[in-house]
């Protein structure tokens, strides 16, 4: 999936009139297949329960998530996209995520992303990584 709105340089009027919209469930639907992000972690990472996420994806696969959704998916999928090119390699930035973390207090990546400050830190590690600073 291309997704121009969460490459480095994007126009963030464009991504926040992106958001405003909705993101479509069939895409995030993609995001967390393509991912391969547990349903229960993927409902955590859009702030909705488990519940809820089974049931818009069953009973709305063409409509669109809230803005509140979409914001939190867009900013998720900047940090995969930023964890995708300090790998090389999406496989391998799938299992950074998957594993668990000495910088994330022993848990894995993933599991941290299901708040703002969570994003932002593994955003954060990932950068420390990119760079070579492991303290």
């Amino acid at each position: 999936m291309d997704w121009p709105l969460v490459r480095e340089g994007a126009d963030y009027r464009t991504v926040v009139a992106h958001a405003r919209a909705g993101v479509a469930v069939a895409d995030a639907v993609e995001v967390m297949q393509s991912w391969a992000i547990p349903v229960a972690k993927f409902a955590g990472v859009l702030g909705v329960s488990e519940r809820k996420w089974s049931r818009v994806r069953a009973a709305a696969p063409d409509g669109v998530l809230s803005p509140v959704e979409s914001d939190r998916l867009i900013r998720v999928l900047q940090v995969l996209e930023h964890a995708r090119s300090v790998f090389d390699d999406e496989s391998d930035a799938v299992r950074w995520l998957a594993l668990p973390n000495e910088a994330l207090c022993g848990e894995a990546p993933l599991s941290w992303m299901d708040t703002d400050a969570g994003v932002h830190e593994v955003d954060d590690v990932l950068t420390r990584l990119e760079f070579g600073v492991y303290g």
